[in-house]
């Protein structure tokens, strides 16, 4: 059973009036159609935003007309507003109406309903309560009445004209038409079809269904997927991390160490200088005080005691060739394993991206 909302229009919010079936399924009033169109450059469907029409060279009302129109919608709208009304007996107009005649359409009292069910022309006629009527079946028990004659029974069905008839419209207007049949026999046509339409629509939903939830668990698996992977990343990046830090602490030993070496033979060679340095100025000054209080007896022997040790002093202020050699660098070393490692890690990299694909 329809309920209510779904008898409403998602842009005026009434119930339909000629409701217009859009291609994604969802209806609209015809009116609602057109002017939703008319204010937006390619209008989608309100509800899902899908195309309302591919191409439109058209007025937009010409192309809302030719969409279908839902008539079963429409007789439902008709058949609660029927049932929404006061509950008055179409009759007697002041008293109120606790039935309802399924054919004729119309409420009526107790008293009416009696005199309705005499009649010839209604005794056949289904009368129920009001109460335990419902849209759908008020709508299911319209009686199919001619197209133009709106009060005599329709008995024809014309195809050309997509119309149903009564037999005298068939003997006059519809007589040269080629195809107008029975329209009981064209009724079951309509309903076989139907029910056609039904298993290959409930068969694709099956389908449709069946193949989004295993889009469903494909996608709990690549969510799984990731979360795996991207610990599996952490991992490797965090074993990289501490074999870069071993690394790095190894190879500031060796520096330390290498430069410490150095260090230790550049303090030598300076403390072995430093030694000399201080010979030299305590014999300088020795010579330069002889200088100053010349001249002495005591100068001649003296002067040949200080030649004698200048001599004996190591007076070279060469430094050696390995003084000057610098201390090993591992820059260039070190750059170089870098650009190895990038090399290597953007081929994993690659390699961990074709490797998911072919996962996925």
């Amino acid at each position: 059973m329809a309920e209510p909302h779904e008898r409403e229009c998602a842009v005026c919010t009434n119930n339909f009036t000629t409701p217009k079936i859009l291609p994604c399924g969802h209806l609209l009033c015809r009116e609602c159609v057109i002017s939703w169109m008319d204010s937006k450059r390619d209008a989608g469907c309100p509800l899902c935003r899908c195309p309302i029409v591919e191409q439109s060279d058209g007025s937009s009302s010409d192309t809302v007309d030719a969409l279908p129109t839902d008539f079963v919608m429409e007789a439902l709208v008709e058949s609660a507003r029927v049932l929404s009304k006061d509950h008055l007996c179409c009759v007697c107009e002041d008293v109120r109406a606790d039935f309802i005649c399924m054919q004729c359409q119309v409420l009526l009292c107790s008293s009416c309903t009696k005199a309705h069910k005499k009649l010839p022309v209604t005794r056949s006629h289904d009368v129920e309560s009001v109460s335990t009527v419902t849209p759908e079946r008020l709508a299911a028990s319209r009686p199919a009445l001619c197209a133009d004659h709106g009060d005599k029974q329709a008995e024809y069905f014309c195809r050309e004209h997509r119309l149903a008839v009564c037999s005298a419209c068939k003997a006059n207007k519809h007589t040269v038409c080629p195809e107008t049949n029975y329209l009981d026999d064209e009724i079951e046509t309509a309903q076989n079809s139907l029910n056609d339409l039904t298993k290959i629509l409930v068969e694709a939903e099956r389908k449709l269904e069946q193949a989004i939830g295993q889009l469903t668990s494909r996608l709990q698996e690549v969510d799984v997927s990731e979360q795996e992977c991207m610990a599996k990343v952490d991992k490797a990046c965090d074993h990289l991390q501490e074999i870069v830090e071993d690394f790095r602490k190894n190879l500031k030993e060796k520096t330390c160490t290498s430069h410490l070496k150095i260090r230790n033979t550049l303090g030598d060679v300076k403390t072995d200088l430093s030694n000399r340095l201080g010979k030299v100025t305590s014999h300088k000054h020795i010579v330069t005080r002889a200088v100053a209080v010349s001249p002495r007896p005591a100068l001649i022997p003296m002067t040949q005691a200080l030649t004698d040790r200048v001599k004996c002093l190591d007076l070279s202020a060469d430094l050696q060739q390995d003084v000057w050699v610098k201390p090993l660098s591992g820059t260039e070393g070190c750059k170089q394993v870098v650009r190895r490692i990038q090399q290597d890690l953007l081929l994993l990299e690659e390699q961990w991206t074709e490797a998911e694909f072919e996962l996925l």
